[in-house]
């Protein structure tokens, strides 16, 4: 292996992990990368991937793809971003100094000479330009007529365990673009997808994982092999220039030239699927970490999420069998709130950017006590009924912390009237007003200080009896069903009840002795940080919103009920 005589002075050195240099060795047309916890997906892979690919196809137009668009708002923006700031040398233009390499939300800076884009369509709010002409558009799954009319030459797509592969398919008509202008690159036409290891046992989806039948493993190592050599020529190259040899700079540069010829050929039309666990990055995780994880996941969700292992799913009987995705509604986002925000803005998150909460109607609240304390809102709507968020907290975190978020969000809410529902359990201790209804109560409409928050909250379940597991399978068989007139169509936020959706997709179910209907509540027990999406904490809370009385007397049919005033509580 040919070594490097430089002076270290001259050079900036980086760290990359073997994954990211495997990666960068290969630069395929398209990658589909899986990888565990700390892999650094957005940071290493996705940031460097969209960085490569500009300086290739300058005046390129390109998207980057999520599942939300409040999700590449807060989340996936903001981690790119970081990355070419602290890792990449890619600075946001500033016009006090004149500087920067790209602008977010807004047109390329007059003042400079930047190169433009080739397809300008003079729409800058949700994209990226940089200084090299690109021009990066911002979309997502749940908005999908912001990508009419958009032509691009290679998709970024990142988290994709959370992209529903119907919408994925609707969004490839986009990748089109001038092949006369850009197909001299191999990146043209291409994709960089990247994600944790799906669990479809959690709801997720893991069409990533059928595309690996796209790579030809020989042509990958044949790359690999053009790349070592011209990684070679390149040391020497660099030895040459810090000798002064100008014979033998021209002479490797010339040979130079040819290598990376044929590097670019072979790429030509690859495909990279790889699968890596977060053992990849040990020397940044360190092993304590690892440690940590195992002990806070527990080994299955271990296997998955750090291992990067397929899930295992185990087929039962499911407790809410009639549930389906026309339960689950994916137009939750109010976006003449969101669009008010720039890339840049502090964006805050409330209830006024969900487009199905009524701030002139009460709100109601399911909740489940205990390690997990769990908040399950929704709102009456008359005929159809709105599961609009959830909320939880894990120990040492509790019922202050909880009241806290919920009385943050619902703030812009105007009618500060609440119906807490909650479990029988709850009311433990209430004559000592050391209940959890009550403390949750309380905290809801009194801050941390003592303040009056502006909310009116009333305890539902105080005198209730408790509510077998056979009842609440009945109402909700019936209820999903959707063919009982008196009763409302349930609806659940897609996207802001992933808990909910979770739990009410894994519980299990089973039958006593006596053929009682019973719900399986074992992953109750699991490790903490596994209850949010694997237990079901989420779906009691669900029960007992749900499980009221005036729509439990209709499915015992004691007395039929026509759902009408919102007003009216049972």
């Amino acid at each position: 292996m040919k070594r490097l005589r430089i002076n270290e002075s001259d050079y900036e050195l980086r760290y990359n992990n073997w994954v990211a240099q495997l990666v960068d060795m290969v630069r395929p047309k398209n990658l589909y990368f899986v990888g565990g916890r700390g892999t650094a997906k957005s940071t290493d892979i996705q940031a460097r991937r969209i960085q490569d690919v500009c300086y290739d196809l300058p005046r390129a137009s390109f998207s980057l793809v999520a599942d939300t668009y409040v999700n590449l708002l807060t989340n996936i923006i903001p981690a790119i971003t970081t990355a070419w700031r602290e890792r990449y040398g890619w600075f946001e233009f500033e016009s006090t100094h004149m500087l920067g390499h790209y602008v977010i939300g807004e047109p390329p800076p007059s003042q400079v000479q930047w190169q433009r884009p080739y397809t300008d369509t003079r729409e800058y709010k949700r994209t990226i330009t940089t200084y090299l002409g690109n021009k990066i558009f911002m979309l997502s799954l749940d908005r999908g007529s912001i990508s009419a009319g958009i032509s691009v030459v290679h998709h970024f797509i990142d988290e994709a365990k959370f992209d529903d592969p119907r919408k994925i398919k609707k969004m490839f008509p986009t990748l089109r673009g001038d092949k006369i202008q850009f197909g001299h690159s191999h990146y043209f036409m291409g994709q960089t997808v990247t994600t944790d290891m799906p669990n479809p046992h959690n709801g997720e989806f893991d069409w990533i994982l059928d595309l690996e039948k796209e790579m030809n493993p020989k042509q990958i190592i044949l790359i690999l092999q053009t790349a070592f050599v011209v990684n070679d020529i390149i040391k020497e190259y660099l030895n040459a220039e810090a000798s002064g040899d100008g014979e033998k700079l021209r002479r490797v540069s010339a040979n130079l030239e040819r290598w990376t010829e044929r590097l670019l050929k072979v790429r030509r039309g690859s495909t990279l699927f790889f699968v890596v666990s977060s053992l990849a990055n040990i020397d940044v995780l360190t092993i304590e970490y690892l440690q940590n994880l195992l002990a806070t996941l527990g080994w299955d969700e271990f296997k998955v999420a750090v291992l990067s292992m397929k899930a295992t799913v185990t087929k039962g009987q499911r407790f809410y069998p009639n549930l389906g995705e026309e339960h689950f509604y994916k137009d939750g986002y109010n976006y003449e709130y969101y669009d008010r925000f720039g890339f840049k803005d502090n964006i805050s998150q409330t209830s006024a950017g969900l487009k199905y909460v009524n701030p002139s109607l009460p709100l109601e609240l399911g909740y489940d006590a205990g390690n997990m304390h769990c908040l399950i809102i929704g709102q009456d709507h008359g005929s159809t009924y709105y599961i609009v968020k959830d909320m939880y907290v894990l120990t040492p975190e509790w019922i202050r912390e909880l009241a806290d978020e919920f009385v943050r969000f619902f703030a812009p809410h105007t009618h500060k009237v609440l119906y807490l529902y909650h479990d029988r359990a709850a009311n433990n201790y209430e004559k000592a007003k050391e209940d959890f209804a009550g403390k949750l109560k309380q905290s809801i409409e009194y801050d941390a200080s003592g303040h009056p928050t502006g909310w009116s909250a009333t305890l539902m379940n105080r005198k209730q009896r408790n509510i077998t597991s056979s009842e609440e399978y009945d109402l909700m068989i019936e209820m999903m069903s959707g063919r009982n007139q008196h009763l409302p169509k349930l609806l659940i936020d897609l996207y802001e009840c992933p808990r909910l959706r979770s739990s009410l997709q894994l519980a299990p179910m089973e039958k006593d002795s006596k053929g009682n209907i019973k719900k399986v509540k074992k992953s109750e027990k699991l490790p903490l940080l596994r209850l949010p999406m694997e237990s079901t904490n989420p779906s009691d809370a669900f029960k007992y919103l749900m499980c009221r009385p005036k729509w439990l007397a209709i499915v015992k049919g004691r007395r039929q009920v026509t759902v009408g005033s919102v007003k009216v509580r049972g």
